[in-house]
């Protein structure tokens, strides 16, 4: 009696298409967890931005007079900062019947990004008393 083996296994060919698949799913799943990863940087650095400028927002008018003007500054080696404050007199009274004026501030924090500097905005409307006169 004779057996006849019939081998099992794969060519040579199909070795070779098959890594050349599995280099090229490799090479998708890498670039989109680059691109998540980087991703996931810039919306930090959105968030940081974020968070400076409400600091700087919510110190305007409490710890740095509410005085019409521009001031700027850096946040730290990498943010720096920019406010505007500038009166608003849109659909408001006259200040003198309120005793009070109206001001936009502006808050613009930017940093360096790979491309171009991204920037981070936050306005707001403040109100501040009227100084008394001196005749009163």
């Amino acid at each position: 009696m004779i057996y006849r083996y019939r081998q099992c296994g794969f060519s040579l060919l199909e070795v070779l298409v098959a890594f050349a698949i599995l280099s090229v799913s490799l090479g998708v799943l890498l670039q989109v967890f680059a691109t998540g990863l980087r991703n996931a940087g810039v919306a930090d650095d959105y968030t940081q931005a974020t968070l400076y400028a409400e600091s700087i927002l919510a110190a305007i008018g409490r710890e740095v007079p509410l005085a019409e003007g521009e001031r700027s500054g850096p946040v730290n080696d990498r943010f720096s900062w920019r406010s505007t404050v500038s009166a608003f007199a849109e659909d408001m009274p006259a200040h003198e019947k309120t005793q009070v004026r109206a001001y936009r501030v502006r808050v613009e924090v930017f940093w360096p990004g790979l491309i171009q500097i991204r920037s981070v905005t936050l306005e707001t409307l403040r109100l501040a008393s009227l100084e008394p006169s001196g005749g009163r």
